[in-house]
C-alpha cells in the first residue's frame, strides 16, 4: 500500500498526493495501456510526474521535458512494476489532461 493512501482521520478530508490523484486513481483501469493485474500504484508516480510538470512547464511540448518527468518516475516509482515505456504513457496522459477542458 502506498503511504499516501494509508489510514484516513475519521471526519477529515482524504488528501491527494497530488492535485489530479483522486480522478487518476478512478481512472486508471479504463485507460489502454492498462494491463490485468496492475494496481494504482503501479502507475502513481507517472500521473504525478506528468501533471506536476505540466503545472510547472504549461507553455511547452511534453518531448522537451520527458527526461525531467522520467527521472522524477525513477525516483518515486517505489515497487512499480512499469518499464518506463508504459509509464511514459500514463505521464503523458496527465500532462494531456492539463490542457483538457475539464482537466484539473
Amino acid at each position: 500500500m502506498n503511504a499516501n493512501t494509508g489510514y484516513q482521520v475519521p471526519g477529515r478530508a482524504p488528501v491527494e498526493p497530488f492535485g489530479d490523484s483522486g480522478y487518476w486513481n478512478q481512472q486508471f483501469k479504463r485507460e489502454p495501456y492498462y494491463a490485468e493485474g496492475d494496481s494504482y500504484n503501479d502507475y502513481e508516480a507517472a500521473y504525478q510526474g506528468g501533471y506536476e510538470a505540466r503545472q510547472r512547464h504549461p507553455d511547452v511540448e511534453f518531448d522537451s521535458v520527458e527526461d525531467e518527468i522520467r527521472n522524477h518516475w525513477e525516483a518515486t516509482k517505489g515497487t512499480s512494476k512499469l518499464a518506463w515505456d508504459r509509464a511514459r504513457m500514463a505521464a503523458l496522459r496527465a500532462w494531456n489532461r492539463g490542457s483538457e477542458p475539464g482537466g484539473p
